[in-house]
């Protein structure tokens, strides 16, 4: 059985109906945070992320594409 909530796409959600519904849940997996690309890359389309001392950068293309880099 799969119980989930329904992310607003329109864009036009408050930021605390955002974090809101950011959460889905499903089955055994248990609750599964969802955010939106825009929320994590902020204005200039770009996030730095750690990892086990590493970095790695999230940047949005022009092609309106999400890469993943070291």
């Amino acid at each position: 059985m799969t119980n989930e909530k329904k992310t607003d796409t329109t864009g036009n959600a408050t930021p605390a109906e955002e974090h809101a519904m950011q959460t889905r849940t499903s089955g055994r997996e248990g609750a599964v945070e969802i955010v939106r690309a825009e929320t994590l890359l902020g204005t200039r389309g770009l996030l730095h992320i750690e990892h086990e001392g590493e970095r790695y950068t999230l940047r949005l293309t022009k092609n309106n594409r999400l890469i993943l880099t070291k």
